[in-house]
């Protein structure tokens, strides 16, 4: 907060239209097997003083006006929604409070949060709602944000919660106070208008990229190489070629189970660097040997399986908000049980994702994607459908961080189900890599069992740093 202006709001997610991804995902909706909503579970060391949390989130949504915006879209439902201030934003209805039924346990706050993350986000307001939920062991209480994916990606999101969480226990009287942004009347007929003046302005850079096409021409040979090696990295980007899934995966519903771990962030760390490799080339090993251990355990013994990773492609240049993202396929050696050799084999399978020639495929069909209706959209799920895991890994927020008096002791991350068996995400929140497990109760029929495999998977990876802790479920 050190360089941020005296009352003036974070340069976060502050674009005033949906980038042509950012479209797609929203438009994911019209398919409820799509619907791409990200969540943030935090546990707090105690029970906040509600009006300062209220007060806390009235003060970040005029920091962060992303929060108090709508999608106003076309009358069609094609190309690229409008962000706009909603001027019936109402804290009361976004900010709410809870007591978990049952045992109290952390299992039931798991299945709680997986309902209300099923929930459908009201597309006539600001897409997401905040969770206060009581009644943890220890005097404990947990927070449950939940957000349409089109609102940003992981990165951004830590971004954003690092600059809006508290460096203190106490007020801050000296932070910044920007005011509510005014609400904007725009409509659909407005929407159609922007997007009808910015494709009349596309069409000078479009002709340029006809010319250089042209241009290519002269050295044919070259250029029918590019071409060959495109079109060759399509298919392996796309999803079209690869492994086929788990049978044991198959089966898909409406219906997500969370579950939580816990992993020593140094052990990880010892590990990936005993192999020689990335910290998420070791969680990704990790995640990769518990498929192979639950597979065995229920007799059905997989070589490999399909796996998608996210690929940053945010620059410096870009803003914080909004999505990202490229993605990257893998053909998990999921037989390897030799934890050495199967993190070198993911290093190299995920450093050969990077360089596909068409890695940044769905960002460059984004433009056109966006134009599609929806129920034509929908038919794009096949293609994450086809894989059995994927799994991100984002840097969290490196030091301790506060929201009205509590402390922020974890910090786990679930991302949607857009036609996948298993998503997996893990966020480092100090000296622990906090890993959020989101599965298809079709998919995943032996969810206990799962959770013991991959505990067993990290113990495999974990063994390569001698000393290192166990990982453990939480609750």
């Amino acid at each position: 907060m050190t360089d941020q202006p005296a009352d003036q709001p974070l340069d976060w997610a502050n674009e005033p239209v949906m980038s042509p991804v950012d479209a797609v995902m929203w438009r994911g909706n019209a398919d409820r097997r799509l619907r791409a909503t990200i969540s943030m579970l935090e546990i707090w060391d105690r029970m906040p003083d509600w009006d300062r949390l209220v007060a806390a989130h009235e003060w970040g949504s005029r920091m962060a006006p992303r929060f108090r915006q709508r999608v106003v879209d076309s009358p069609f439902g094609t190309g690229t929604p409008t962000w706009a201030v909603d001027p019936d934003f109402d804290l009361d209805y976004h900010l709410r409070r809870l007591r978990l039924a049952g045992d109290g346990s952390y299992a039931e706050l798991m299945k709680t949060c997986a309902q209300l993350a099923m929930t459908p986000l009201d597309p006539a307001r600001p897409p997401w709602e905040g969770y206060l939920v009581e009644g943890l062991p220890d005097g404990r209480t947990a927070y449950f944000l939940k957000a349409h994916h089109a609102m940003t990606d992981g990165l951004g999101a830590i971004i954003g919660l690092a600059q809006l969480h508290s460096r203190t226990r106490e007020p801050s009287p000296s932070k910044p106070q920007p005011p509510a942004p005014a609400p904007d009347l725009v409509t659909g007929l407005d929407v159609v208008r922007r997007q009808v003046g910015e494709e009349v302005r596309r069409l000078p850079a479009r002709l340029d990229a006809a010319t250089g096409v042209a241009r290519s021409l002269v050295h044919p040979r070259e250029a029918l190489r590019k071409t060959l090696r495109y079109g060759r990295s399509v298919p392996r980007v796309a999803g079209l070629a690869g492994p086929p899934g788990s049978p044991l995966l198959a089966q898909r519903s409406l219906s997500w189970r969370f579950s939580a771990f816990d992993v020593a962030f140094t052990d990880l760390r010892a590990a990936a660097k005993a192999a020689r490799a990335s910290i998420n080339d070791a969680y990704l090993a990790g995640l990769v040997g518990g498929f192979r251990i639950y597979h065995e355990k229920l007799g059905s013994p997989l070589t490999s399986m399909p796996v998608a990773i996210p690929i940053s492609v945010r620059t410096a240049a870009d803003t914080a908000g909004g999505n990202r993202i490229a993605v990257g396929r893998l053909a998990a050696p999921v037989a390897m049980e030799d934890p050495f050799e199967r993190v070198l084999t993911i290093r190299e399978q995920v450093r050969q994702a990077r360089h596909e020639p068409a890695v940044d495929l769905f960002n460059t069909l984004g433009p056109t994607l966006a134009w599609l209706p929806a129920g034509v959209l929908a038919q794009f799920g096949g293609t994450t459908a086809m894989n059995d895991l994927q799994a991100s890994n984002v840097p969290g927020i490196p030091f301790d961080v506060f929201v009205a008096g509590a402390k922020v002791e974890r910090m786990y991350p679930f991302g949607p189900l857009p036609g996948c068996a298993v998503m997996a995400t893990m966020i480092t929140h100090g000296p622990t890599a906090c890993l959020g497990i989101n599965a298809d109760a079709a998919a995943v029929t032996e969810p206990d069992l799962f959770a013991e495999s991959l505990v067993a998977g990290f113990t495999e990876v974990l063994s390569l740093a001698p000393g290192a802790g166990p990982i453990t479920q939480v609750g």
